[in-house]
């Protein structure tokens, strides 16, 4: 693998990890997580948040941010029923466009109630690769997806979701808002997500609580994940994905951390606005 995969592999991985807090398997028959209305007051998040990931590749003597990963948040007053809407960018840093340049857009919409998910679309471009999903989620949870390629092709698919099935922007505001004092360290806890024509299944694991410094912000109180990788050119398959995600009632990923076949990609919590609850995790 040259460093070039490497800084791109770290700006996608963290995307999906910071999301989803978990890595794919392509398995049959997982069992899903409970779908359940969430109270206003109670929502991990409010329309106004940003969130901004920076992205980092670690090989030997070199640490260098390659990118960044910025999330918000907003609200729909053109639909009968209300919806969040999120949107997602993915952008490597200046200096790395010259070698391997990535921006990609993500938006979700989804119910605010349940966070179940209506509509999603991605706008990838990674160098010389793009590619465009187009998701419209049915009563019976089944997904209308189209795919466009870049050479113009056009494939659209009927994917059979389930009502745990989400994308990965939903995915991320739908796992903080799980019930955390009921997790015990080794519970393990799977879901599914769609990314073009296929179903993925997923799962993460609770392992405790800690303590975390975040360059730049400071010490949290935080819990603590990890997740299988699917083995390949990036990773080793081998359940040592780790994230961290502050111990109050924000649950904003702080922390995440993977090696690769050649070095090491982080991502660290590097801006937050208009959180809904004050950041009580903050130690110092």
């Amino acid at each position: 693998m040259t460093t070039l995969t490497a800084y791109k592999s770290t700006i996608l991985t963290l995307f999906l990890i910071t999301l989803c807090g978990l890595a794919w398997a392509q398995e049959q028959e997982k069992p899903c997580l409970p779908v359940r209305d969430i109270p206003p007051s109670q929502m991990a998040f409010r329309p106004g948040e940003k969130l901004t990931i920076i992205a980092s590749y670690q090989w030997g003597v070199v640490n260098t941010d390659v990118g960044t990963v910025s999330l918000e948040v907003s609200e729909s007053d053109t639909s009968e029923d209300p919806l969040y809407i999120a949107k997602g960018r993915i952008q490597t840093a200046r200096f790395f466009n010259a070698f391997f340049r990535i921006e990609d857009y993500y938006e979700s919409r989804f119910n605010q109630t349940n966070l179940r998910p209506t509509y999603f679309m991605r706008d990838i471009h990674e160098g010389k690769y793009t590619i465009q999903n187009y998701y419209n989620y049915n009563q019976d949870y089944s997904i209308n997806a189209r795919i466009i390629r870049k050479d113009g092709s056009v494939q659209d698919t009927l994917l059979p979701g389930r009502i745990c099935t989400f994308d990965f922007i939903t995915l991320f505001y739908f796992l903080r808002n799980l019930e955390f004092s009921n997790m015990n360290p080794g519970d393990v806890y799977p879901i599914s997500f769609a990314i073009d024509e296929e179903i993925f299944e997923l799962y993460l694991r609770y392992d405790g609580k800690g303590e975390i410094r975040v360059q730049g912000l400071g010490t949290f109180r935080c819990l603590k994940f990890s997740a299988q990788t699917v083995a390949g050119v990036v990773f080793d398959g081998k359940e040592d994905l780790r994230f961290w995600i502050s111990d109050d009632r924000n649950r904003v990923p702080l922390y995440i951390e993977s090696p690769v076949v050649v070095g090491r990609v982080t991502g660290r919590l590097g801006s937050y606005e208009n959180l809904r609850f004050p950041l009580t995790s903050k130690i110092k």
